[in-house]
């Protein structure tokens, strides 16, 4: 399921692979209706994004950089942005780094098959726990038991049953864009409580390149909005394994008591987890 308050909030905190060029004809496009507010899902618009996540589940091993802006509403209705830069590095099944660099904070995520850790550098300390099998489900762990939302945690989401799509209640197609100097379509998709916009690049490397959420439940309606940098460089598994420094300290998660600590992680002082 599409999570706007997941992708905003850890935008707060907050990437996959550009460098691929299209080839070959572009997907077929349906034709942008007279009336944007249209009542139905336009078909051809359904099968980009199914298309769309099809390609992402299908890419093994990847490297992103998504460029944020998320609007944060104040309590007079003022918005103000706050922009970001997240780093993805991820090998599937069971590997994943992210750092995530904001106007506001910075943050590190490792998981590197067993141990989900999260680290927090300027303040100098980090927590541990014990991760499950996958990717997808030591996301689901950090987010429901740790209550740490990492950003566009929901790309991992695309190309399985959890994938969004069945959510929308309107969609249709926009037209086409440029990103980054990449020919792109330009889809719309609304949903019960926000609004969603997908660009898809052209060609037989359908990546997002860009995403778009309004979140409606939120007073102002604030906006979420990633550039999509994704790379095939090759890296090292050294990049998903954290060597905590002598200066470093480890404080424990703030969880529910059915999560067990990390093999070889002990007991910390009670402390809460940082989001």
């Amino acid at each position: 399921m599409l999570k706007p308050n997941r992708l905003t909030g850890a935008a707060t905190a907050l990437a996959v692979l550009c460098l691929l060029v299209p080839t070959g004809a572009a997907p077929a496009r349906a034709a942008p209706p007279q009336d944007k507010a249209a009542t139905t899902i336009d078909p051809a618009a359904l099968a980009a994004l199914a298309r769309m996540g099809d390609f992402i589940a299908g890419i093994k091993r990847f490297e992103l950089v998504a460029e944020t802006t998320v609007e944060t509403v104040l309590r007079g209705g003022h918005q103000v942005e706050i922009g970001g830069v997240v780093h993805y590095w991820a090998s599937r099944p069971d590997r994943l780094r992210i750092d995530a660099v904001t106007d506001t904070l910075h943050r590190q995520f490792f998981f590197d098959g067993k141990t989900f850790t999260a680290v927090v550098p300027a303040e100098g300390f980090f927590a541990r726990a014990a991760a499950r099998p996958t990717i997808r489900e030591t996301l689901a762990l950090a987010a429901q038991d740790l209550d740490i939302e990492v950003p566009l945690a929901d790309l991992f989401d695309w190309g399985t049953p959890d994938a969004p799509i069945k959510h929308f209640e309107r969609g249709f197609y926009v037209g086409p864009a440029l990103v980054g100097g990449l020919r792109t379509d330009h889809y719309a998709f609304i949903g019960k409580d926000f609004d969603f916009e997908v660009w898809i690049q052209q060609g037989d490397t359908p990546l997002p390149l860009k995403l778009s959420i309004v979140d409606r439940r939120v007073e102002g309606s604030p906006r979420f909005s990633a550039r999509l940098i994704w790379s095939n460089a090759p890296f090292s598994d050294d990049v998903f394994t954290f060597s905590p420094g002598k200066d470093v300290a480890e404080i424990a998660f703030a969880r529910s008591a059915s999560v067990k600590p990390a093999a070889g992680n002990p007991a910390a002082p009670a402390a809460k987890g940082d989001k």
